[in-house]
Formats: C-alpha cells, structure tokens, sequence
C-alpha cells in the first residue's frame, strides 16, 4: 500500500566530511535513506526532550527578490 503524499520541505545543512561518514554509515547499518534516517533521529530527540510538533509548523523562511536598478 503506497504510503501518504505529505508536504515536504527541503534543507540543506552544513557538517564535517566526518559527521557525513557517520550519518552514511548509520543509514546504511539500518538499512535507512539519509532522510529517513535524520528524521527519525529529530524525532527520537524530540520525545526526549518532550517535544511536540506545532499542530501548523513555522513557515520556511522566503527568499527574497532583489532587483538591481540603475539610475
């Protein structure tokens, strides 16, 4: 049974090449994407610190636009 469409997001982040191997290496002793694998460790910091997704998350922050004009 293919699972629900939910919206995503995308992130980027910033790490060491050796926090990358890590990650690598536990998505892959779990048999995990990298995205699945950081979502289930947000989630699993979350409960212990007794937290609870807001019930409408925080908008992304925008990008925006700028124009170059020349006087």
């Amino acid at each position: 049974m293919p699972r629900p469409l939910r919206k995503t997001a995308a992130t980027s982040l910033k790490m060491t090449p050796e926090v990358r191997d890590l990650w690598e290496q536990c998505a892959a002793a779990e048999s995990r994407s990298l995205t699945n694998l950081f979502e289930v460790m947000v989630r699993d910091r979350a409960k212990t610190l007794n937290l609870q997704p807001r019930t409408t998350p925080a908008p992304a922050p925008r990008k925006t636009a700028t124009k170059n004009t020349k006087n």
